[in-house]
């Protein structure tokens, strides 16, 4: 054996001395439940009543939390509703007014093609005017 002692030796050597005859070596002596005084429960529930308390306002806080993020989804749930509603909308007024810019676009089509219909008819007017003339002014009608 070495002359040099470590820790370790020393606290087992103390363990051995500590122990009761006929115990198991190596392992701590049992130790007994000392009977605590009557003031020792007030003590704990001193010692528990903040533990409690914190405890308490823990749990608020989660249920606040709770709280809120259940409003703040169900607020997210409502404001996707309203876009939704609202693209529908849109997409309504969109659809309406590409119908009614076709209908005017129609319209603008149709009140051409009568203009150009007068306009040749009037050029074939005067067309048939113009040769009617001139043929009377050829054989002399005049």
């Amino acid at each position: 054996m070495s002359s040099r002692h470590t820790w370790a030796d020393a606290a087992r050597g103390a363990n051995m001395q500590s122990q009761a005859p006929g115990s198991e070596p190596g392992r701590a002596p049992a130790r007994r439940k000392q009977k605590r005084p009557a003031g020792d429960d007030d003590e704990r529930r001193m010692m528990q009543a903040p533990t409690a308390a914190l405890r308490g306002l823990l749990r608020g806080f989660l249920e606040q939390q709770l709280r809120l993020d259940l409003q703040r989804h169900e607020m997210m749930e409502r404001q996707a509703r309203e876009r939704l509603f609202f693209e529908e909308q849109w997409r309504r007024s969109m659809q309406r007014m590409e119908r009614e810019r076709l209908m005017l676009e129609q319209a603008w089509m149709e009140r051409e093609e009568q203009r150009r219909a007068r306009e040749e008819a009037r050029a074939e007017r005067r067309d048939a005017i113009l040769t009617s003339l001139l043929t009377r002014l050829l054989h002399g009608d005049l």
